[in-house]
């Protein structure tokens, strides 16, 4: 599940989301339990099941890892340079927030 945070920091998105996935995890009986794994910052997010973006998965990750799901960037059924093409495409774009480089 993806929840939008406008105007947050990274930092602040995490801890949202724990509480968040705290307390739901409280309404429901043991062993049910939501977990909260990652903030995407920035991200695009095209259907379902297919997104890319920098994530985060602590307070302390100063360093963003690059998360592709089901986007030709991970795909194996296309060529080899449009993964990558497109790979640096996004992280030049990700970190220049800049289309007309």
């Amino acid at each position: 599940m993806f929840v939008l945070l406008k105007g947050r920091s990274v930092k602040e998105a995490l801890l949202i989301g724990q509480e968040i996935a705290s307390v739901i995890s409280s309404m429901n009986p043991y062993p049910v339990a939501l977990k909260m794994e990652k903030v995407y910052h920035p991200c695009f997010l095209l259907t379902k099941k297919r997104y890319v973006g920098y994530s985060y998965e602590s307070p302390a990750q100063t360093e963003p890892s690059f998360d592709a799901k089901g986007i030709e960037t991970v795909r194996r059924d296309g060529c080899g340079v449009v993964s990558k093409t497109l790979e640096q495409s996004l992280r030049l774009y990700f970190e220049q927030q800049d289309i007309s480089k």
